[in-house]
C-alpha cells in the first residue's frame, strides 16, 4: 500500500514535496493545483520526469477545488472542460494512476422551507453537461491507467450520488474516501462508498475530532485501523493529508500502530 504526501503551504516549490517524501520513506507527492507551483500551464512535464526519477517518487494530481464543469454558463463550463482535459493529458503523460476531484454542489436557492439545488432542479440542463464532461474524460483517458478519484467533502445529496453513479458507469472514474471529511458530516457517505466498494481507489488520511479534520494520525477519533485496512483490502492509496509539515512527520512516525 502506498502512502504520499500533499502539496503543503509551507512548500516553495515542488522539489522541496519530494524530497520531504523521500525522507519520510513515502512513494508519491499529490500536486494540488490550487497552489501557484502546480498550475497546469506551468507544469513542466520533462522536470516532473527529471525528479520522480531523482527522488524515487511518483505523482498524483488534486486538480481546483472550485472546478465546476457543469455549471450553466458556456463559456465558464467550456473553460474547466478544456482545463480539466490539460489535467488528464499531463497526468496520463507522466503515467499518474489518479487524478483526484471534488465534486461541485452548484448553487442553490434558500426557500423558506428548504435549500434547492439548481443542478437538481435542472436535471436535463446538468445530465447533458454530466454526459459531455465523462464523454471528454473517456476520450483523454483512452488506452492508459490514469483514473479521476471523485471525493467526498460535506455529504452528497441524492442527485449527486445519482451523478457519481453515471460517472462511475465509465471504467475511467472511481472514489477517493476522505476520511476526515466523512467523519465530520458523521460519515453521511459511508453507505454510497460501502455500495460501490470495488470503486475505492485513493484515500485522503487524516485524523479528526467532530467537524475538525486534517489532524495528525493519532491526535483525534477515527478509527484509523479500521480505514487504513479497508484501503489495503482495495490496494487504493492513502496522502497523509496533513497540513503542516509537523503533522506530517507525527503521522509517519505513528503509522505503524495503525497499520497492524
Amino acid at each position: 500500500m502506498d502512502f504520499g504526501i500533499p502539496y503543503l503551504l509551507e512548500m516553495h516549490a515542488i522539489e522541496e514535496c519530494c524530497a520531504l517524501a523521500k525522507e519520510l520513506g513515502l512513494q508519491f507527492v499529490e500536486l494540488n493545483a490550487n497552489f501557484p507551483d502546480c498550475q497546469l500551464d506551468q507544469l513542466d512535464p520533462a522536470l516532473l520526469q527529471k525528479l520522480s526519477r531523482q527522488y524515487g517518487v511518483y505523482f498524483t494530481l488534486h486538480i481546483e477545488e472550485e472546478c465546476d464543469p457543469f455549471t450553466f454558463n458556456r463559456t465558464v463550463r467550456e473553460a474547466w472542460l478544456r482545463s480539466v482535459r490539460k489535467a488528464l493529458e499531463l497526468a496520463a503523460a507522466l503515467q499518474m494512476p489518479i487524478v483526484n476531484m471534488h465534486f461541485p454542489h452548484g448553487v442553490y436557492i434558500t426557500l423558506p422551507d428548504r435549500k434547492t439545488f439548481l443542478y437538481d432542479r435542472y436535471q436535463q440542463v446538468f445530465q447533458a453537461s454530466l454526459s459531455t464532461f465523462r464523454g471528454m474524460c473517456e476520450e483523454a483517458l483512452a488506452g492508459t491507467s490514469t483514473r479521476i478519484a471523485i471525493e467526498n467533502t460535506d455529504g452528497w445529496k441524492a442527485h449527486e450520488q445519482r451523478a457519481i453513479e453515471y460517472l462511475l458507469e465509465s471504467p475511467v472514474f472511481g472514489l477517493t474516501l476522505d476520511i476526515g471529511h466523512s467523519h465530520g458530516v458523521e460519515d453521511a457517505d459511508e453507505p454510497f462508498y460501502h455500495a460501490h466498494d470495488d470503486r475505492l481507489i485513493h484515500m485522503h488520511g487524516h485524523d479528526g475530532a467532530g467537524k475538525k479534520n486534517h489532524l495528525a494520525l493519532g491526535d483525534g477519533e477515527i478509527d484509523l485501523r479500521g480505514r487504513f485496512a479497508w484501503a489495503k483490502r482495495r490496494e487504493a492509496r492513502i496522502v497523509l493529508e496533513t497540513k503542516t509539515i509537523a503533522a506530517l512527520r507525527s503521522s509517519v512516525a505513528r503509522l505503524p500502530e495503525f497499520l497492524s
